[in-house]
């Protein structure tokens, strides 16, 4: 509204749009527990996890390890550098429910004197699995490997801190947990890291609307939305990031708690503390999982999505939910999975 009202290309208009793009700036280095010259603002997960898979000077035969569980955006990016750029990629294989142990075993064996990168989701989409970001890191930085995490289910879902998670190259997003507008997100590069890449795009300072754009940010963004992220931020640091963090494990575990006790689901995901949190996914026995989503929404607008490897549909115990949300859930459940048994 103010920038309708004093005009986008006049002073005062110019003034605010720098104003809000200095807070969205600032709020997004907070998220990520990061320093503001490490932090540069995106359009998304998808935007920041391409602008450093894709700035990478690579050379045939680098290698890429990654994980077979990984959301689309991730393993479609690491798809692309394998037929233009001649990378191996290592997808590395474990259980949707794997311990700790499992996870770090699996990327180590992947590791070798080639390997540039470790790519993975610090928890992933499909089921939930809460990866040992630290141990990871510290592995792949032994081997002489930089690490880029997919934070596109933890950005308003777990406190962060760069150092904590040893990330190279960190990715979130402000339209997931955080309730933001769609569009918005944020890139950490450590600073020692920034070198490493190399601009998709040549930004000047008048798309970054009056703020010099890091060499990696590739475009402007709509001051409406950066206010958005920015107050979507606000309000999860009044709230408290770790009583999110701790509302949404209680929620999410009290969830898996109730739908595995009914007859014909099982989780397909992590329950252990160490490596479960607010996502919760599930298969219900004769059915399939768009059949399922369709039938909990159509009856009893509980809203779940679809996965993929493996198959499922998964909840999100967000810090808004209570427990008369998760009771409607297991009763929407139950009712699906008793008619299945029945056909």
């Amino acid at each position: 509204q103010q920038e309708s009202d004093a005009g986008p290309a006049g002073p005062d208009g110019l003034a605010a749009v720098r104003t809000v793009a200095a807070e969205a700036l600032s709020a997004a280095a907070r998220l990520l527990g990061a320093d503001e010259d490490e932090t540069a603002l995106t359009h998304g997960t998808t935007e920041g996890v391409n602008i450093v898979l894709h700035g990478l000077d690579w050379m045939p035969g680098d290698e890429l390890v990654t994980a077979e569980l990984e959301h689309p955006a991730l393993a479609q990016a690491a798809a692309v550098l394998e037929q233009r750029r001649g990378v191996i990629v290592r997808r590395v294989e474990f259980p949707a429910d794997a311990s700790p142990e499992q996870m770090l075993n699996a990327v180590e064996g992947a590791l070798s004197g080639r390997t540039r990168v470790v790519a993975l989701s610090h928890v992933q989409y499909s089921c939930g699995l809460r990866m040992p970001a630290r141990e990871i890191a510290d592995a792949a930085r032994h081997a002489g490997a930089l690490v880029l995490y997919d934070g596109a289910q933890t950005g308003g879902h777990l406190r962060l801190d760069m150092r904590e998670t040893g990330a190279d190259f960190y990715a979130v997003s402000g339209q997931k947990w955080l309730l933001g507008p769609s569009g918005t997100g944020a890139l950490f590069v450590r600073r020692e890291a920034a070198d490493w890449l190399r601009p998709l795009f040549a930004p000047s300072a008048e798309r970054g609307r009056g703020r010099d754009l890091r060499p990696y940010e590739m475009t402007s963004h709509s001051p409406a939305a950066l206010a958005g992220f920015a107050e979507a931020i606000a309000i999860s640091e009044e709230l408290g990031m770790d009583a999110i963090e701790e509302r949404t494990r209680t929620l999410g575990d009290r969830l898996r708690e109730a739908l595995a006790s009914v007859p014909g689901v099982r989780l397909t995901g992590p329950s252990a503390p160490e490596t479960s949190c607010g996502l919760v996914s599930i298969a219900v026995d004769g059915l399939e999982p768009q059949d399922l989503a369709a039938q909990l929404w159509e009856e009893s607008r509980v809203a779940a999505r679809t996965v993929r490897l493996p198959a499922a549909v998964r909840f999100s115990t967000a810090h808004f939910n209570d427990e008369d949300d998760l009771a409607r859930a297991e009763e929407a459940v139950a009712r699906a999975a008793k008619r299945a048994a029945a056909s």
